[in-house]
């Protein structure tokens, strides 16, 4: 039996470094992306296979519910930010897309970061001009929007331009000024701009200004309601249909809207009209029909007749934002809700039904109990004895503000997308992360110049955010080292075949701290069977047992976007197969780690990493292993080569296993990855290549291959690896 167990860890030194020790699967590193960079990951640690790497990722975004500032800009008196809107996923494949007006123009989120610009394909012969003559939609002035192009492009002469392939176009270069709405129209997908002086729209190719239509009015507001546009000005509300504008509510006492929201279950429009309270629109089905309007007013419940912001919930409720709070249609009636020494700044609703309420002491979310399922259903049960959707003890109320998330209590605007959540503040915009599940998948078929059938490598995980209360993961890393043929102890001649393989399964939890530091714990356990199949009479050679490992991460060390890894990985008891005498020490090791993001820009994000990886199993004088809180010091102190003074700490540092990686992302849509890896103890001295395919918002894959660069036997060479990455 003892033959069998050396013939199966024969292996072990082709696949792992951990030369001295047993179950290799816990240090067999996971992630095509990661195998991708020389293996180095754990100052990334930003996706679901930081549980191996450093379980201390898992306490940040995008792992983690997270706030963090997007784009700093102070405007302690007025807002920068105005005005928001987005484009939500039509489709799997799609990407999710965030507009924002500004006090200089429009800016557009592209998933890591805001951008002035809309980025614009040359197709043939085209030059810098007939794009911007496309862009601008018009003749008048073309020659200065192009000589603006050109700059805003660094091209400075026709050689310049003859290496043009995609230009940006300023997104002020037509819209210059303060933008008072926003709206974006997912039927049409259009973008809908409106500022002091008119309004003006982005088809995706080109803009549109309708001074000559509509005229010169300050719009205050935009909603859609299918194919007609809602459009609220300082002087009439008006509706664009079919090409047309027409001018609505010539009825109303003033003609200032100060809001509009278009009720979908109602089929309804509310305008917030200033100085009058707010309006109700019923709009005329037919030509030979009439619009029904009706107002509201502090008689029949509303705050005042200031209203400035409207929101209609899934319930179909109508919110309206007063300087002193709310005021809230049930549809039934209409109750207030006060907000007293504070200023109520503007309201939004997300898909779950909640409010949220921007105000000058933070943000309130607010879930009515007639929006959560139970509530519905205690709803239908009271009948109508109780008057519905009334503020009730048991709706939830949340309360965000500079001491447990904002960076600024001023916030002018809220607005959910998703599981995000934005604030336009004081301090600029904000974004409270809501961080998605994350379930990675990963397999490699192992030392492929052995032609081994059955010898490959799978991973899975999941992560799950909690709240504050940072990530919970799951995970499972499994490796098969096939068959081995060993000859029996009495007859050589008897030849017996074994099954070798290793599962390790566990947990990881990471929870943030101040100042940028995460700690991480994961905890495994593991069971190794290397003699599956054996013969009557004969012992099987596996064993059972646990580990933990204990990891630090700190952002922004020193400078911004510098990070810093520490871990103590595989800390636990020592194992034996079949003689209790003979203990094996499992691989006890230390990880280093940093990454640093060296570019990051609109369409381009380039990142390098580093790690250190080395094992720290050391023996008594009897040659039983020392335990973890002796070895983790010991073994680096004295290493088993011989030496003192520098050669000794050089001897210790060669022991380990140095990774070195980069990652080129363009357009968060195509990764390009190179690394290094270097193992004088595990002869490996191997180059890696990787690229990855983030096909939407929610999958990505990956693939990783080896090519071996040293002057041994590179069992490893051509080994491809491939990964999935899919957030839900």
């Amino acid at each position: 039996m003892r033959k069998s167990l050396l013939s199966a860890l024969l292996l072990a030194p082709a696949i792992s470094f951990a030369a001295g020790s047993a179950i290799i699967t816990l240090e067999m590193p996971v992630g095509a992306r990661q195998l991708g960079m020389g293996e180095a990951g754990a100052a990334l640690a930003d996706d679901a296979t930081a549980m191996y790497y450093n379980p201390a990722g898992l306490a940040f975004g995008p792992l983690a519910d997270e706030w963090r500032i997007s784009y700093a800009k102070d405007g302690k008196t007025v807002p920068y930010f105005t005005s928001m809107t987005s484009r939500s996923k039509n489709g799997f494949f799609s990407k999710s897309e965030l507009w924002a007006g500004t006090a200089d123009g429009i800016l557009k989120f592209d998933g890591e970061q805001w951008v002035d610009y809309y980025s614009v394909t040359l197709q043939g012969n085209a030059k810098v001009k007939d794009a911007v003559r496309v862009y601008v939609g018009t003749e008048r002035g073309l020659d200065e929007y192009s000589r603006q192009v050109k700059k805003f492009n660094d091209i400075q002469n026709a050689d310049d331009e003859s290496h043009v392939v995609e230009v940006k176009m300023p997104w002020n270069l037509v819209v210059k000024d303060t933008i008072t709405a926003v709206l974006y129209d997912n039927r049409t997908e259009k973008l809908w701009v409106g500022t002091p002086k008119g309004l003006f729209r982005f088809d995706g190719k080109a803009w549109k200004n309708y001074e000559s239509e509509l005229g010169e009015h300050r719009i205050t507001s935009l909603a859609s309601q299918g194919a007609s546009l809602w459009i609220g000005t300082d002087n009439g509300l008006f509706v664009y249909r079919n090409g047309q504008f027409e001018q609505k509510g010539k009825v109303l006492p003033s003609q200032k809207i100060n809001a509009l929201v278009w009720s979908e279950n109602r089929k309804e429009l509310y305008v917030a009209v200033d100085g009058a309270g707010i309006a109700r629109l019923v709009p005329k089905k037919s030509v030979n029909d009439k619009d029904r309007w009706s107002l509201f007013n502090q008689e029949d419940g509303i705050m005042d007749l200031q209203p400035t912001a409207l929101a209609v919930d899934s319930s179909g409720h109508v919110w309206a934002a007063h300087k002193g709070g709310l005021s809230h249609f049930t549809l039934r009636k209409w109750e207030q809700v006060q907000f007293a020494g504070n200023t109520v700044n503007s309201i939004s609703v997300d898909h779950k039904g909640a409010i949220w309420i921007a105000t000058d002491k933070g943000v309130w979310r607010h879930l009515p109990d007639y929006a959560t399922a139970s509530g519905r259903k205690a709803e239908l049960e009271r009948g109508t004895a109780e008057e519905e959707g009334s503020v009730k003890s048991e709706d939830e109320w949340t309360h965000f503000h500079s001491g447990n998330g904002l960076s600024s209590n001023k916030v002018w605007v809220v607005l959910p997308q998703g599981n995000d959540v934005w604030f336009s503040t004081a301090n600029g915009m904000e974004q409270y992360k809501d961080a998605d599940y994350q379930l990675t998948a990963f397999y490699e078929k192992l030392l492929p110049i052995l032609n081994i059938p059955d010898l490959y490598h799978l991973y899975g995980g999941l992560t799950i955010p909690l709240n504050d209360w940072g990530t919970l993961g799951f995970h499972v890393n499994f490796v098969s080292f096939g068959s081995t043929v060993v000859s029996g102890d009495v007859d050589a001649d008897d030849l017996v075949a074994y099954n070798s393989s290793e599962i390790v399964g566990g947990f990881s939890y990471g929870t943030r701290f101040p100042n940028d530091w995460g700690l991480g714990l994961t905890i495994k356990f593991f069971y190794s069977d290397l003699s599956s199949g054996a013969g009557a009479g004969e012992e099987e050679a596996t064993t059972f047992g646990y580990a933990f490992d204990v990891g630090v991460l700190k952002k922004n060390l020193i400078v911004d976007k510098l990070n810093f890894a520490l871990v103590l990985a595989n800390i636990g008891p020592s194992v034996y197969y079949v003689d209790k005498t003979i203990e094996d020490p499992i691989p006890l090791t230390w990880r280093l780690g940093l990454a640093y993001e060296l570019l990051s820009l609109a369409d381009y994000k380039w990142t390098i990493a580093a790690d250190y990886n080395r094992e720290v199993v050391y023996d008594d004088d009897k040659g039983d292993p020392e335990p973890f809180y002796i070895a983790s010091w010991k073994s680096l102190l004295n290493p088993e080569r011989e030496g003192d003074g520098f050669e000794a700490v050089k001897n210790s540092v060669m022991q380990g296993v140095f990774n070195l990686g980069t990652e080129f992302i363009y357009s968060n849509t195509i990764a390009l990855r190179l690394g290094y890896l270097y193992d004088q103890t595990g002869k490996r001295n191997e180059v890696d290549f990787g690229f990855g395919f983030m096909l939407s918002d929610v999958l990505q894959f990956d693939f990783a291959t080896i090519k071996d660069v040293g002057d041994h036997d590179g069992v490893r060479d051509g080994q491809m690896r491939f990964g999935m990455l899919f957030k839900f």
